[in-house]
């Protein structure tokens, strides 16, 4: 048996059927169509659309015509137009001749004066599919496709073998292909139809994110982004279920980030990220109940101005009350919810009182200066503040004596912060959730403290928040609201905010959806890992996303994502570098 017998035994389907309007090759289904209209103007990359479709491929048939003859047939086209123009005709008759008259015009002038290069252009759109259903399927997704571009595809009825020969690198179109799909276009608008004219993604400037489909580098800076770029912030979102490869990408994403001279601060529930702070040289602190307390009632660093539409109101005096433990105050309240979920608005009011009585207690008062208080009131105090044996009393005695008094109960003790610092909470795994999301949040809070202070450093911090979506309570959506005005904020104290979660749902439930919809649209930049089902159905609306975004990221191995960068979407490969494997693979083990 020769070399060649065997090739065509590889290459060759196992069967070929044809019937009016399809094909069968093997296990699939084919049906062929051409595009026989087109639309006065064509964008750049017209059929990037069509392109990027599930099971559709495409081939475009280039001639090169004969000048003289092709001014000659525009010439008599124009004197056609005109005559048809003169002798009347029905509105909708005169508007067709007149939009045929201006792009008779038009070609004669591009050749004319500018030596326009006309070639005869055949686009052939092959469709396949693995039954009956998802071909119809797809061609009407192919057929609504081109009716918004402008663009006519036509199923070749009868002529489905030859649309086959057409759709394969075959040289020229079948003759019967070519009467129905032939047009003459310039040679820029032929240039302009191939998708990959907008491919990639390269600033020139800032962190290689990863590879495109083509394998070309991605570049993004999201500090100081191109202005065309439709990028507004340096916030990231890494969106992915778990083994996706959410947290090989953010690793590398802070190493690059670091070597470039960025502060990290990483809130670590799984540690994910001690291992590669100890081999930068950083530190861990064990927010678990270990050495890192951190006491929920300190107020640190300058008063964290609000937004114009989160202004405290109400009347006469208001301003005697608006200073830093006012704002503070929000945040010792949301964190109380948490812990405590399930209280009444009469036990949440009581509570309240007993935290301004503690703060009394320690002579702070809404117009104090942190600066010049020595010791803070703790949880102890608050339940000093209750009536002794009342339910309340009961119900924080674990935070102030029992269990959970390591976490709460008393100064804080955590280390000043290094260039890399993770705040370990995975000794929270076990406890309940009320205990882990108020400790969650009361460890954001800390980091947000930490990145307020430090803008006078002059320094990029990157607050990493993974695991975001134990935030989502429904019974407490101020957790989430906390998140997001952080994320919105940030870029004022030459930060930017890294969100990495799965459960996407989570965030987009109707008790939630008021901050949980922002934390997820402020981003400018979104990379999306591999999804479940249940969060690619929400994000396909949120995002816009395609069929063929869809199909990527239901099956998209680990690493391989899409990125959303502004105005911009490229399919994404997170590849390190062998020193970079190097690093995180012993920061692992």
């Amino acid at each position: 048996m020769s070399e060649a017998t065997v090739l065509h035994d590889v290459l060759a389907p196992s069967s070929l059927r044809f019937q009016a309007r399809g094909g069968e090759v093997g296990d699939a289904l084919v049906r062929g169509l051409v595009i026989v209209a087109y639309p006065p103007q064509a964008q750049t990359a017209w059929l990037a659309r069509l392109a990027a479709m599930p099971g559709v491929t495409l081939s475009v048939h280039c001639q090169p015509t004969m000048a003289d003859a092709l001014v000659k047939a525009v010439n008599a086209s124009i004197t056609e137009f005109r005559s048809r123009l003169t002798t009347g005709g029905t509105p909708l008759a005169r508007q067709q001749s007149e939009r045929g008259l201006a792009d008779a015009e038009a070609l004669l002038r591009m050749m004319d004066q500018h030596q326009e290069r006309i070639v005869l252009a055949a686009v052939v759109v092959s469709v396949v599919a693995a039954d009956a259903e998802e071909l119809a399927r797809r061609t009407r997704a192919v057929q609504t496709a081109c009716s918004v571009s402008g663009l006519r595809a036509l199923v070749l009825d009868y002529r489905q073998e030859v649309a086959f020969i057409a759709a394969g690198p075959w040289m020229d179109p079948p003759k019967a292909v070519g009467r129905v799909a032939q047009k003459h276009m310039p040679v820029e608008t032929v240039a302009a139809m191939y998708p990959w004219v907008a491919a990639g993604l390269n600033h020139g400037r800032g962190i290689i994110l990863g590879q495109d489909a083509a394998g070309g580098v991605v570049l993004v800076d999201r500090r100081n982004p191109p202005e065309d770029s439709g990028i507004t912030n340096p916030n990231v979102n890494i969106l992915g279920t778990s083994g996706g490869g959410k947290s090989f990408g953010a690793k590398v994403m802070l190493l690059r980030e670091f070597a470039m001279g960025a502060r990290i601060l990483a809130l670590d529930p799984e540690r994910e990220y001690r291992g590669l702070a100890k081999a930068l040289g950083g530190s861990v602190v064990d927010c678990g109940g270990g050495s890192g307390k951190i006491n929920p009632l300190q107020v640190r660093g300058p008063m964290d101005e609000p937004d114009e539409d989160e202004e405290l109101s109400g009347g006469d005096g208001a301003d005697e009350v608006r200073g830093p433990l006012a704002y503070h105050m929000q945040r010792v309240k949301t964190f109380l919810d948490l812990y405590l979920p399930t209280l009444s608005l009469l036990d949440q009011a009581r509570l309240q009182e007993a935290v301004e009585a503690a703060y009394r207690s320690k002579g702070v008062t809404w117009q104090t200066d942190p600066a010049t208080v020595t010791q803070w009131p703790t949880i102890t105090d608050v339940h000093a503040a209750l009536p002794e044996d009342s339910d309340l009393a009961l119900l924080l005695r674990n935070a102030a004596y029992g269990a959970d008094s390591a976490l709460w109960a008393g100064q804080t003790t955590v280390p000043p912060a290094s260039d890399f610092t993770v705040f370990d909470i995975h000794a929270l795994t076990e406890a309940s959730d009320g205990v882990r999301r108020a400790q969650y949040l009361n460890v954001l809070g800390y980091a947000w403290d930490l990145v307020r202070e430090g803008q006078a450093s002059g320094r990029h911090t990157l607050l990493v928040v993974d695991e975001a979506w134990l935030l989502a309570d429904p019974q407490t959506p101020q957790a989430l609201g906390f998140l997001y005005r952080a994320a919105k904020r940030i870029r004022k104290y030459g930060g930017s905010l890294i969100v990495i979660t799965q459960n996407v749902v989570d965030f987009l439930a109707p008790e939630l959806a008021r901050f949980g919809q922002p934390v997820i649209d402020n981003a400018s930049t979104k990379i999306l890992m591999r999804q479940e089902a249940k969060d690619l159905e929400a994000l396909r609306g949120l995002l816009r996303l395609t069929e063929a975004e869809c199909d990527l990221l239901s099956g998209a191995k680990r690493g391989e994502g899409l990125l959303l960068a502004g105005n911009q979407r490229v399919r994404l490969q997170v590849k390190a570098s062998p020193r970079e494997a190097e690093i995180i693979a012993g920061a692992t083990t």
